[in-house]
């Protein structure tokens, strides 16, 4: 009877399944009949089946997408994928051919090579991958402590690899260490499981699982694709853990010596390429030795492995005195000196960076990092059942424990007080496969023998088989989730063209102040493909005890007025004027007279005295949610009084104001050329169509705004047309829907923001086709009710909607879909049920969801109440809307109400520790600021705001939401 029962819920599964496929409302009585006529036949099933045994009790795990309240495919996809392997799991063979687990391994291997080529990143890349791409292309000398060992074995991949540029070339080394890594990884995985007790199939399943843990994590992946020297200390370690497997397993002694060499190679090897191995190679020499407790006492097992791991460790640092000596690219001067190559290899310049926020005051704000870093990494579920691994470890194994647990604790320790913005990337060899092993190791931990008469004996394999099956689904559901992102990077050429045509066009002999992302691709380009070796390109570097700033004006100062000076930072000083040029900025004394830059001219005279003389903006098709940036150029023709202000209109066919952007002017002496930029919203609920883009002047009196008229009398000036495309992908939620309407249209997320008091915003984010007047109707439980009219949509194409809704606390919102005649359309609700109200997931109190730019989203802030001289702390909560490429830091602002600034905290997110170079769609960061209240504070209301901006330039990422221009994150009121 229950096999029978478990294969009719699996009639009930595919009959919801298969309806839900035709994306199309059903009546009742058809949804009724399909259930049960699928359920019925699967009963007829399991009844004709009850003398071949077998095991089918994994189909009522069907049953959680069976009752599940709304459509999701991709749950569904998930459940069936735990029911089949828990069913292929429970196929237990006593024993597997001898060749399974080599063909595991290999096709570990390949798969994740073939995954991670096809994303490979194309081209050349900025900041530290493009310095290894030029020092492995030229055999030059990496930044402290230098990489000799990466820097050689990447040359000769570059050499002997046949494929596109060496930047590439370098870019897929690293997907050969990755797969190699994974395949290691694996095998190391799976002996472990087997001295564990566990069978077979679940020693396999365990191989994989760690194998798809860490071969998805978000970082593993992006490090996969890119040049960088992690890839390689993740190899190390899988190689070291790889070994201490076969030392454990080995049952000759012939068998453990010829591991413990292998542990010492890759362990020398390790330490030699990234010192900051050796704390994870800590434990990894305890477990060994606790493994044979008489190793140490044996010098004739172990003498052999040190000094192969000495000599793998010192004989690659040859490479950089030798090196040095011959004046190899980037090398330091005094590199073949004693002096100078300690100081390079021990890294001495960073001493002060390391255990740089370990103490009292910085600590706990460090580990409030920790949550934030590890779902960065792994979902949820991969993180409890990593702990949960661990545990189980501790009393199965205790030394393995011992070794993972101590791993991931030094190692992070170590990470998190390290001052260096990039904690994510630093965790990767030391933490990261640790928890991966721990996941694969779970349900092996599982397999204790118990006595037959124990009722728990019975249920060991199918626990086994279960949480085998819910480990690998969430892994790959994980990595499946991460795919569209690393498949859009792989395609990305954003850094070529941002150095490219700064090259190309820059002045001849002229000198490029660069930041470090930007200096090292333009050194690439023209070493390696020989583009403008004319143009000087200067790295500015901190210097220690001198405010950035202050150093970026010392070289300005210190150039020769006759040669052209171009920044990659946006600085403004006093008695300079700085003009966006190319992708980046020239530099000059005031008073500029001409913009060198080429503009769209305009030559228009507001009010007689503010002259505009020509402008520069991408006027090709945007889509909804992307801004536009506009760069003026002006002048005063008469003396100014200080309140004027420019704005930048897009205005509707009907003339109407759809989006703005301000920018207040300073003023300036007559005839003197300035520059402005302006980032013009275009928000997401804006229908496509065409645009016109406008620009007006006005001033601020007593009287409110006044428009400062062209000589024609209009109050603007227009700039062009723009295009707004219907949007082709679809766009980022936090709560996925698919609801099919029988007019066409469907629902495909929802979202909801409370910035605003009082106020639920709702947005619909709807897929066409849709045809003009259909509006989209919300109505709250407790009576408030409002409608939005949809644009018209091509099949295909998205468009977001916002209703506005007096904020219920709790209630629950219904969508109907109404024509233009007043009838509402039926939709498709569970199983194709049709509805003609849809219930939409509940709002939360404190749900947010604002927009910044097209890059990332407010959608959670918390905050800490502070009195004048303590620190107020402030975690907003963002999240990635596609996979960024720009440096983004965010700035959080405590103002009083009369417009005063009390506090401000600028930074990268996450406290420096997550960059948005690592985001990919759908990354979640807590951005933890802290905001020091004035001692001398007198005020009792504080509001705080965030503002976004590009790190390089400074262009403000303009919230996609007219009703603010500055993100409000909430308000307190000192007693």
């Amino acid at each position: 009877m229950c096999r029978s029962l478990s294969l009719a819920t699996a009639g009930l599964f595919i009959a919801r399944v298969g309806l839900e496929l035709t994306c199309h409302p059903w009546p009742s009585g058809v949804v009724i009949a399909a259930g049960l006529l699928l359920a019925c036949g699967g009963f007829l099933l399991g009844w004709r089946l009850r003398a071949r045994g077998g095991i089918w009790w994994p189909a009522w795990l069907l049953l959680v997408y069976v009752v599940w309240p709304r459509r999701d495919l991709g749950l569904a996809a998930l459940t069936g994928g735990i029911a089949l392997l828990t069913w292929l799991l429970l196929q237990r063979a006593r024993s597997l051919p001898g060749w399974a687990a080599l063909l595991a391994d290999a096709l570990t291997f390949a798969a994740a090579l073939a995954v991670y080529s096809a994303t490979v990143a194309p081209d050349v890349l900025p900041a530290d991958a493009g310095e290894f791409q030029l020092v492995a292309a030229r055999l030059g000398v990496a930044h402290p402590p230098g990489f000799p060992l990466y820097t050689l074995i990447g040359h000769l991949f570059v050499r002997l690899a046949p494929w596109d540029v060496p930047a590439y070339r370098l870019n897929l080394m690293s997907a050969v260490l990755a797969a190699a890594s994974l395949a290691l990884l694996a095998n190391a995985t799976r002996r472990w499981a087997r001295l564990l007790g566990a069978q077979p199939m679940i020693a396999l399943a365990a191989g994989i699982i760690a194998a798809f843990v860490l071969g998805g994590s978000t970082t593993f992946w992006a490090q996969a694709t890119i040049a960088n020297i992690r890839m390689p200390s993740v190899f190390f370690v899988a190689l070291s853990l790889y070994a201490l497997a076969r030392y454990t397993g080995a049952s000759a002694t012939a068998e453990g010596d010829l591991a413990l060499l292998l542990f010492g190679l890759a362990l020398g090897m390790g330490v030699a390429h990234h010192p900051s191995l050796a704390f994870p190679g800590l434990f990894f020499v305890l477990y060994a030795l606790l493994i044979r407790p008489r190793l140490a006492l044996e010098p004739r097992r172990w003498w052999r492995p040190v000094v192969v791991g000495l000599a793998a460790a010192l004989l690659p640092l040859l490479y950089l005195p030798i090196r040095g000596a011959m004046g190899a690219v980037l090398a330091p001067p005094d590199l073949d000196t004693g002096s100078g190559f300690l100081h390079h290899v021990l890294a001495r310049g960073f001493a002060g960076d390391m255990f740089a926020y370990a103490n009292a005051a910085d600590i706990g704000h460090r580990l409030a990092l920790l949550p934030t870093l590890g779902t960065f990494q792994f979902s949820p579920v991969l993180l409890v059942l990593s702990g949960l691994g661990l545990v189980c470890l501790v009393g199965r194994n205790w030394r393995l424990a011992l070794m993972l647990l101590g791993s991931v604790a030094l190692h992070t320790f170590v990470a998190i007080t390290y001052r260096a913005p990039q904690t994510v990337e630093y965790l990767m060899p030391g933490a990261y496969p640790a928890l991966a092993v721990a996941v694969g190791l779970l349900p092996a931990c599982l397999t204790r023998p118990l006595p037959r008469w124990t009722s728990l004996a019975r249920w060991q394999p199918a626990a086994s088989a279960l949480l085998s099956a819910v480990a690998l689904s969430a892994a790959v559901h994980s990595g499946a989730l991460h795919a569209a992102s690393f498949i859009e990077l792989s395609s990305d050429r954003s850094t070529r063209d941002m150095v490219a045509p700064l090259l190309e066009n820059a002045p001849a002999d002229a000198l490029v102040l660069a930041d470090w992302h930007w200096a090292t691709p333009m050194w690439y380009l023209q070493q390696i493909e020989g583009l403008r070796p004319d143009v000087e390109v200067r790295y500015v570097y901190n210097v220690a005890g001198e405010d950035y700033r202050e150093t970026w004006r010392r070289h300005i100062e210190a150039n020769d007025p006759e040669r052209s000076l171009i920044l990659t930072h946006f600085y403004e000083f006093d008695g300079y004027t700085t003009e966006p040029w190319q992708t980046v900025y020239l530099i000059r004394r005031r008073p500029v007279t001409q913009p060198v830059g080429a503009l769209s001219s305009l030559d228009t005279i507001f009010d007689g005295h503010l002259r505009v003389l020509g402008f520069s903006v991408q006027l090709a098709a945007v889509q909804p949610g992307e801004p536009i940036e506009c760069v003026l150029a002006w002048q005063a023709l008469a003396e100014m009084n200080g309140t004027e202000s420019f704005t930048l209109r897009l205005l509707d066919d009907g003339g109407n104001r759809v989006a703005q952007a301000d920018r207040s002017l300073m003023s300036t002496s007559s005839g003197e050329v300035r520059f402005e930029r302006l980032v013009l919203p275009v928000y997401p609920t804006l229908p496509p169509g065409t645009y016109q883009l406008a620009l007006g002047t006005y001033t601020v009196t007593e009287a409110g705004f006044s428009d400062l008229l062209t000589g024609e009398g209009a109050a603007v000036a227009p700039l062009g047309a723009v295009e707004v495309e219907p949007r082709s992908t679809a766009p980022f939620t936090l709560r996925r829907q698919w609801v099919s309407f029988r007019a066409g249209p469907t629902l495909v997320g929802v979202d909801y923001d409370r910035s605003v008091e009082g106020t639920l915003r709702v947005y619909l984010h709807w897929q066409g086709p849709v045809e003009p007047g259909w509006q989209a109707r919300l109505r709250a439980d407790e009576g408030s009710e409002a409608a939005v009219r949809l644009p018209a949509m091509q099949a295909g194409t998205y468009q977001t909607v916002a209703i506005d809704l007096p904020a219920p606390a709790a209630s629950t919102l219904r969508l109907a879909l109404v024509s233009p005649s007043g009838a509402v359309a039926v939709g498709a609700g569970p199983a194709g049920w049709a509805l003609g109200e849809v219930a939409l997931p509940r709002a939360r109190a404190g749900d947010r969801f604002v927009a910044l730019g097209d890059e990332m989203a407010v959608v959670g802030v918390s905050a800490q109440a502070a009195a004048p001289g303590e620190t107020t702390v402030v975690d907003v909560t963002l999240v990635g809307l596609h996979a960024l490429t720009r440096d983004i830091s965010t700035s959080v602002r405590l103002v009083a109400s009369d417009g005063r600034w009390l506090a401000r905290h600028d930074m990268q997110p996450a406290l420096g520790a997550v960059p948005t170079l690592k985001w990919i769609r759908g990354s979640r960061v807590v951005d933890r600021h802290l905001l020091p209240m004035p001692v001398d504070a007198d005020v009792r209301d504080v509001q705080m705001t965030l503002v976004a901006y590009e790190r390089f330039g400074l262009a403000t990422l303009p919230p996609m939401d007219a009703r603010f221009g500055e993100v409000p994150l909430g308000a307190w009121s000192q007693p």
